[in-house]
């Protein structure tokens, strides 16, 4: 099967969603903290904005916008760094994620806003929490500035209505 090119790699909105390869067990309430420690690195030295992300025993779902950067490079060197901080704390060798990943460019605020709702439901969803805020290993329990969380999302202002094109994009 051929590889479908990504028609954007930058400057957009992207819901992005990656899996455990296959016969890989689950990551442990640990390892969930670590593929957020890892991300939060990975976030200081690249250039992109993280807008929200849950971490689920066998996914991870985020919104990112890549600036400087794009959009396979972020999710190229998030599954290399998490992988190989994965198979340290397993002791293990071989690949964690699966090659590819999915990829949704939120074309309208009310797009943006239904893929964060989908985010932080997914632990709800999953029955893993009774709320979103409760599943620690989301961008959910970090919305609410009073919480504390295990890492800080950044925050943008969207237009109000839900219909406007989210590019080509306003200026930030």
């Amino acid at each position: 099967m051929s590889r479908l090119r990504r028609i954007e790699q930058s400057h957009r909105y992207f819901f992005v969603t990656t899996n455990l390869a296959n016969g890989i067990p689950h990551l442990s309430a640990f390892e969930r903290s670590l593929v957020l420690h890892d991300l939060g690195i990975i976030r200081s030295k690249m250039d992109f904005l993280l807008l929200a992300y849950v971490v689920m025993p066998n996914h991870i779902h985020l919104l990112i916008y890549p600036r400087g950067t794009t959009l396979t490079s972020v999710l190229r060197t998030f599954k290399a760094r998490t992988a190989h901080s994965l198979n340290e704390a397993r002791h293990s060798i071989g690949p964690i994620w699966q090659s590819r990943f999915f990829d949704f460019i939120c074309r309208r605020v009310h797009d943006f806003w239904a893929k964060v709702e989908y985010i932080h439901q997914n632990p709800v969803a999953a029955g893993l929490a009774s709320s979103a805020d409760e599943w620690p290993w989301s961008s959910a329990a970090v919305w609410d500035a009073a919480k504390p969380g295990l890492l800080r999302s950044d925050r943008i202002e969207m237009p109000l209505a839900g219909d406007t094109l989210l590019w080509p994009a306003f200026s930030r």
